[in-house]
């Protein structure tokens, strides 16, 4: 019941072994844990302080930085600190296990893994990470100075458990870290659907995934935008605080060839010389990190067929608010991601609708051949010019964006797409992409 997200049910069994002499302490894991799931944060604590273990305790920490209108509960010890705009570094604290930092607008938080210790963090980790979280509001942001840091030995990837991170995993070596940042306050974003992977991957693969929760998020909405990540590099800012504690030489983002090679998804641009890309590469590496883009020869379709040669493919999507191991079938994840994989979805939902008839198209090279992998032209007669050559090519690799990759994991990942897509017999058809060009991007 519990593997299946029916928190009540595995709840109220649990619930008759608490005091049972040979299944206690997994009754009154199992418990917790459904409380946790269920967001019931002040149920978690009570519950901790009647049965006081330690796996409890650190479900009770995480909880406490959850509770309150707006999911934080500072420490009153920082109630009084504002944001020092002299001393960008200076303003990051820890509690517990809790890492808070105070920026221009209010608190952020992470709950990190026991035994992380701020004070042990590399200055130039701290500057990185300030950068990627506010770079766009504060532009003094990208004037901190600090020492180089030395490469770690490790490299780990920020994963989703969507199925780009996921085929970004299956190129990796396996040694690399598995790291999930976590939504730490109520949305619509559910992770009922990678947890459940997280712990098919513990039991199929022997691997376990490190889950950070976080609310940073929410400093987006602060001006005016929807919750989501400052910058394209906030999804592993919780890897850049951990570079240190996990010995990080690099970090991985399952960033695919639609947001590297295509600008907006929908016209082709050279990269590697572009200013973006020079200019964090150089950031990373002040911070002894390398950036890592280890799927960004592969296309949102290439990584579908990548993950449907996994043994865990009935547990891998990308749905954003699936609950108890199903997708909803009607968001614009579903429909370009678990529609071409044969998975029931209604096209005609209202977001779906809405969205494919919106000019420019969103995601618009991989969402053209979606429709035409699902046979859907007749739902889209305005898009029949755009539709008229087949996209089969765009389910296949771009051989020069392996030269994006470092050295040392260019090999593996190479010797890894070989085995499961064939490269594109003609890159020029991804050069010629410029969908919707009389709309700026």
């Amino acid at each position: 019941m519990y593997n299946s997200s029916e928190w009540v049910k595995a709840s109220n069994l649990a619930e008759e072994h608490l005091f049972c002499k040979t299944n206690d302490l997994f009754a009154r894991d199992i418990v917790i844990r459904c409380m946790y799931n269920q967001q019931n944060w002040n149920g978690v604590l009570e519950f901790a302080k009647r049965f006081p273990l330690e796996q409890n305790k650190i479900l009770a920490d995480r909880a406490r930085g959850k509770i309150g209108d707006d999911g934080e509960a500072l420490p009153e010890r920082f109630s009084l600190i504002e944001w020092d705009d002299v001393n960008l570094l200076e303003n990051w604290y820890q509690y517990g296990d809790t890492v808070w930092w105070r920026h221009p607008w209010g608190w952020t938080h992470w709950i990190m893994p026991a035994g992380f210790q701020l004070s042990n963090i590399h200055p130039s980790l701290l500057a990185l990470a300030t950068k990627v979280l506010i770079k766009p509001w504060v532009p003094e942001s990208t004037k901190i100075v600090t020492e180089r840091r030395g490469f770690g030995t490790k490299l780990a990837l920020s994963f989703s458990g969507g199925m780009d991170s996921m085929a970004a995993a299956l190129l990796l070596p396996t040694d690399t870290i598995l790291s999930y940042h976590e939504r730490s306050f109520p949305s619509l974003l559910s992770h009922d659907l990678p947890i459940r992977l997280f712990d098919e991957i513990k039991q199929r693969w022997g691997r376990d995934v490190l889950q950070v929760p976080s609310n940073h998020e929410k400093i987006r909405t602060i001006h005016g935008k929807q919750v989501g990540f400052s910058t394209d590099y906030a999804a592993g800012v919780h890897l850049i605080l951990l570079a240190d504690y996990l010995n990080l030489e690099g970090i991985a983002f399952g960033t695919p060839i639609d947001n590297i090679w295509l600008q907006k998804g929908r016209k082709f641009r050279d990269f590697k010389e572009s200013w973006h890309w020079n200019y964090w590469v150089k950031e990373f590496a002040n911070a002894g990190l390398h950036l890592v883009m280890p799927i960004n020869h592969i296309s949102e379709a290439g990584a579908m067929k990548i993950c449907q040669q996994s043994d865990l493919i009935e547990c891998i999507n990308s749905c954003l608010r699936g609950r108890a191991g199903k997708f909803c079938g009607k968001c614009w994840k579903c429909f370009h991601k678990n529609g071409p994989l044969g998975r029931k979805i209604d096209p005609m939902s209202n977001e779906i609708q809405i969205l494919l008839h919106k000019i420019p198209l969103r995601t618009a090279q991989h969402a053209l051949w979606a429709i035409q992998r699902m046979g859907l032209e007749y739902v889209v007669p305005h898009l029949s010019k755009e539709l008229i050559q087949p996209l089969d090519w765009w389910e296949k690799a771009y051989a020069p964006g392996l030269d994006l990759i470092q050295r040392p994991w260019r090999t593996t990942i190479q010797e890894n797409t070989e085995k499961f897509i064939p490269y594109m017999e003609n890159p020029e058809l991804l050069h010629e992409v410029n969908l919707f060009s009389d709309y700026p991007l």
